[in-house]
């Protein structure tokens, strides 16, 4: 076969329903692929996960793997999501749970997988453990076995597997990183990172709470893709609704995300 016969070259994306999002990721969460959002807590990589469900259920079949036990029936529903059409897996033992996904993704095809998050994952030998033990590495073998496993199941059926994780600054490099081993690094084709805007005034109710909260998301990795590393967009997050949707342009008359930054 020649290069220009791969199916797999180009398969399509899944719009999130979010305009700036979509034109960061070149159109939306690549089918085929594995797309990754990580941040610290309290960024709204959960909420986003969920929004991205809601507007894949328009079109495609969505599984939603729980590893944290958070999902709730009423804010799902109210970000938008079709619960009694949502499969779910929430399961103790990481094993099982991948097994699961792996399975569902063999028996569906152009659908959308959300992992919510590698940080819930928990092997059965850190399970069988007392409190005090200590299981070095196991979580990142698994991923690493996983990641090699479903890659392909993602892109013969052409099914999306978004990923949310939690970073950490490395203590031997100083670079930031996210959960999961160098593997999950590897085999991801979008990485998404999601934090604060530094200095943009955060709106608050007469009682003192966040109603509005501005988050910005950089790719900091695309793999093959017609997108650019160092671009980013600026998302809207409002307290128990999600995320807003900014229109197509701004005041200028432009789009939403920047242009690519200059390396520091």
């Amino acid at each position: 076969m020649k290069a220009d016969k791969s199916k797999y070259s180009n398969q399509g994306h899944i719009p999130t329903g979010l305009i700036s999002l979509d034109n960061l990721l070149g159109g939306g969460i690549a089918l085929g692929k594995i797309t990754e959002f990580a941040g610290s807590y309290s960024v709204g990589k959960s909420t986003l996960a969920l929004q991205i469900i809601a507007a894949a259920q328009k079109k495609h079949d969505c599984l939603l793997v729980d590893t944290e036990y958070s999902f709730t029936i009423p804010y799902g529903e109210k970000l938008g999501i079709d619960c009694k059409h949502l499969d779910i897996i929430q399961m103790r033992l990481a094993e099982d749970m991948l097994n699961a996904v792996e399975e569902w993704a063999t028996n569906h095809k152009k659908s959308l997988i959300v992992l919510d998050s590698v940080g819930g994952i928990l092997p059965r030998e850190e399970a069988e453990k007392s409190s005090e033990s200590r299981s070095i590495g196991v979580q990142a073998r698994l991923i690493a076995s996983f990641c090699r496993k479903i890659i392909g199941i993602l892109a013969e059926n052409e099914n999306a597997l978004v990923i949310t994780n939690h970073t950490f600054i490395s203590i031997d490099s100083g670079k930031l990183k996210s959960s999961g081993g160098e593997k999950l690094a590897y085999h991801r084709s979008y990485w998404i990172t999601l934090r604060p805007v530094f200095g943009k005034t955060v709106s608050r109710a007469t009682d003192g709470s966040k109603k509005v909260k501005y988050i910005e998301a950089e790719l900091r990795k695309e793999k093959g893709m017609d997108t650019a590393e160092g671009k980013k967009c600026e998302l809207i997050l409002v307290a128990k609704g999600g995320f807003a949707n900014e229109k197509p342009e701004t005041k200028r008359g432009r789009p939403p995300c920047v242009a690519p930054l200059s390396p520091k």
